[in-house]
Parts: structure tokens; C-alpha cells; sequence
């Protein structure tokens, strides 16, 4: 007998679909388009959170005039902060506000840039006022201070403001102190 007679001939496999693919092809599939999904949600988050912060760095003038660069400080705030906590602030009270905002390593910069111009917004004048120290000064405050940190709360920057407020009443009281002792015991 001869051995090769009873070779058969070479049988080739069945063709190889591309399909069902294996379940873990559709498990990576599933999680890259959630990972896609979620980075495209982030990113327009990111993107809304910023818009009035560019709006308002858009329209800060180096000439504009100290009244209107306050409101747009005053508009800046509002778009970011709970409305009650804002809304009724004016010169001391709104310049503490944007102090406690600021992180701690810029608030002493922002005090000296912006000196006593929210106390003028609110005086009448004959003649338009500009000042470049308030311009940087909102400047900074727009660029390091909106969008506020997560753990900068409405109570924290209430509280803030209320230590500043009554220190800067102490102040104002030693002030008038000195004057009636000036003038011999008479309030001027």
C-alpha cells in the first residue's frame, strides 16, 4: 500500500467574517465615545464659564471713566456671584467684595491700584475722571479673580467683607475722634 494514496487534499477554513465583532472592540468603542462626550462638555463648560469675563476685558477702556469702569466691575460680579450678594454693595463695601474675591497673593495690589476711586464714582463732578492705577487695577481684579474657585462660598466672602467693613468704621471713628479733640470737644 502506498502511503500517499490515502492523502487528501488540503481543505482551506471558511472565510473569516468581520462580523460580530469580539465584545470587548465594542466595550473600548462605548468608552471612547463617552471619554469624547465628556471632554466636549468640559470644553464648552469652560468656554461659557469665561464668556462675560472676556466680554468685560473687552470692553475695559484705558480711557474709559471711573463711573463706568465700576458698573462693568458691578456687571463682571453679578454674571458670577449670587445677586444678593452684590447687588446692593457701593464703594467700600463693593471694593472689600472685590478684595475677598481676589486670591490672597493679589488683594494688597488690587487695594493700592484702586485707592479711593470707588468712593469718586459716586461724587458728583464737573469733569470726566480716567486714571490708569483704577484701569489696571480693574484689570486685575477681572483677570484673577472671575471665574471665582470652587471654595470661595457666599458666606466666606460675606464674612469677608463685613471684617472689612467694620474696620474700615473703626477707622472713620478714630478719624472723627481726632477731629473733636482738634477743635476742642466741638464736632466739625
Amino acid at each position: 500500500m502506498d502511503p500517499l494514496a490515502q492523502l487528501r487534499d488540503i481543505h482551506l477554513p471558511a472565510e473569516i467574517n468581520n462580523y460580530p465583532v469580539a465584545p470587548g472592540w465594542w466595550l473600548l468603542a462605548v468608552i471612547l465615545l463617552a471619554l469624547v462626550i465628556y471632554g466636549l462638555v468640559k470644553c464648552r463648560q469652560y468656554l461659557v464659564k469665561r464668556k462675560h469675563k472676556k466680554a468685560a476685558l473687552t470692553q475695559l477702556s484705558p480711557k474709559a471713566e471711573i463711573g463706568t469702569i465700576v458698573a462693568l466691575l458691578k456687571w463682571a460680579a453679578l454674571q458670577y456671584f449670587p445677586r444678593q450678594a452684590v447687588a446692593n454693595l457701593t464703594g467700600h463695601e463693593f471694593k472689600n467684595f472685590l478684595v475677598a474675591s481676589l486670591p490672597v497673593k493679589y488683594q494688597e495690589t488690587f487695594t493700592k491700584l484702586s485707592g479711593q476711586y470707588f468712593i469718586s464714582a459716586y461724587e458728583e463732578q464737573t469733569t470726566s475722571q480716567s486714571s490708569a492705577e483704577f484701569h489696571q487695577a480693574a484689570k486685575l481684579w477681572l483677570t484673577h479673580a472671575l471665574p471665582p474657585q470652587q471654595n470661595l462660598t457666599t458666606e466666606s466672602v460675606s464674612s469677608a467683607i463685613a471684617a472689612e467693613t467694620s474696620e474700615h468704621s473703626e477707622q472713620a471713628k478714630v478719624t472723627v475722634d481726632k477731629r473733636v479733640d482738634d477743635n476742642d470737644g466741638v464736632k466739625s
